[in-house]
């Protein structure tokens, strides 16, 4: 056998520790901690091939060097394979099925021509090579579009990094395969740089590897959280508490451009800043529960979250309060605005039935504008205060904060 075909045992083992720690550490991800469960279980399985293909070196050595490559290269398909599966699974993407038997049947010609003529093993090897880039650069692209929607493009790129330098040695591998194959050349070590070299490769590229798949799946682990923390879990809305930080953002807001406006006094170009707080309340919903049960009071109150969130626009904030009451911010909005648009809000759900053969439902609003409140809490109550006004004068209104309702 070439000498360039002798690895360090060293490094293998390292290798197979590294894989086999990784192939660990995704099971219990995936069985007792039930974190990405299946994603997860595709990982555990792609270093539980590179384990055993390491740890199994030794039994493959009394056989010729052509059988040792041809196995070492159908470990890192089936590695890639089962990466991209676990890629497409954690971010739900859709599997590409005739893609991948199309993949499988490649592979299998390429098997039978090494086993038929050995001679062509090295085209065979850059065949199988290509097949488990272009694999790879399937799962890794589909991961650093989906993580860019979450974080920042320097985040996505960086977590995978080192998914394209697996893929560019693979094909530097590949063409280093074909070149050797023109030349007529009897080791199929990639330009006679050594296996230690490309083992040294590996066990940086095992370590990245799983260390910014584990990283992309905790990140995307703790922004569920966050939201799951910040939304209701029922309408999908803002929850109170998170309304509540995004009311103090906008009143800190009002609050610096108002004093702006004071040191600014002879700007009169200069806008007024304000904003309108909508406290939304369903009508009668306590008579939908008795008559229909409460499944169908949840299908209301998801009905009336849908519909609020289409009507309100990207810069306000809508959100469900508690039981079957709603607030929204409208952000830049005048007291005037504030009462056309609750208005509008108001017929909408007049007109649009929320169940074949049931009345529509009808909202009570009341409305209050910062303008006219000295402090978040009496902003609340004012538009809460009109509210009861609004239930108390008919429901299916809009009513403003009047002094008299003290």
């Amino acid at each position: 056998m070439d000498l360039l075909l002798v690895p360090s045992v060293k490094l293998l083992n390292v290798i197979a520790l590294l894989a086999g720690v990784a192939t660990l550490t995704w099971s219990l991800m995936a069985t007792p901690l039930r974190l990405y469960r299946l994603a997860s279980k595709r990982f555990a399985l792609a270093n539980g091939v590179i384990f055993c293909y390491f740890f199994g070196y030794q039994w493959l050595t009394p056989f010729t060097g052509e059988i040792t490559w041809l196995v070492s290269h159908l470990a890192l398909f089936f590695f890639a394979l089962l990466y991209q599966s676990g890629v497409r699974i954690l971010f739900r993407h859709q599997r590409n099925k005739s893609a991948l038997w199309l993949t499988f049947i490649f592979a299998a010609i390429a098997i039978f021509i090494a086993s038929y003529n050995p001679r062509s093993l090295p085209i065979v090897l850059a065949l199988v090579a290509c097949l488990t880039a272009a694999v790879f650069y399937n799962g890794t692209r589909i991961k650093q579009l989906e993580l860019r929607k979450e974080f920042s493009h320097v985040s996505s790129f960086l977590l995978s990094l080192p998914d394209y330098v697996f893929i560019a040695v693979v094909f530097f591998s590949s063409a280093a395969y074909i070149a050797h194959f023109s030349m007529e050349s009897h080791s199929y070590c990639a330009l006679d740089i050594g296996l230690d070299v490309y083992l040294w490769v590996a066990v940086g590229l095992v370590v990245l590897i799983n260390a910014t798949a584990m990283t992309a799946a905790i990140m995307r682990l703790v922004l569920k959280i966050t939201f799951l923390a910040e939304h209701d879990q029922l309408t999908g809305l803002l929850n109170r508490r998170a309304i509540k930080k995004m009311l103090q953002i906008e009143w800190r807001k009002f609050q610096l451009q108002r004093e702006l406006k004071k040191v600014n006094a002879k700007n009169k170009a200069q806008p007024e800043a304000n904003f309108s707080v909508l406290m939304v309340d369903v009508d009668h919903f306590k008579h939908i529960n008795d008559e229909f049960g409460h499944d169908a009071g949840d299908a209301a109150l998801t009905f009336v979250s849908k519909n609020l969130a289409q009507l309100v626009r990207e810069d306000d904030y809508c959100a469900r309060f508690g039981g079957e009451e709603f607030i929204i911010i409208l952000t830049n909005t005048c007291h005037e605005t504030a009462l056309e648009r609750a208005s509008a809000i108001c017929q909408h759900f007049a007109q649009t039935p929320w169940r074949e053969g049931v009345a529509p439902l009808t909202l009570s609003i009341g409305c209050e504008t910062a303008m006219n409140a000295t402090s978040i809490d009496q902003l609340l109550s004012r538009a809460d205060r009109a509210l009861y006004h609004a239930k108390r004068s008919g429901r299916n209104r809009t009513i403003a904060y009047s002094a008299s309702f003290a």
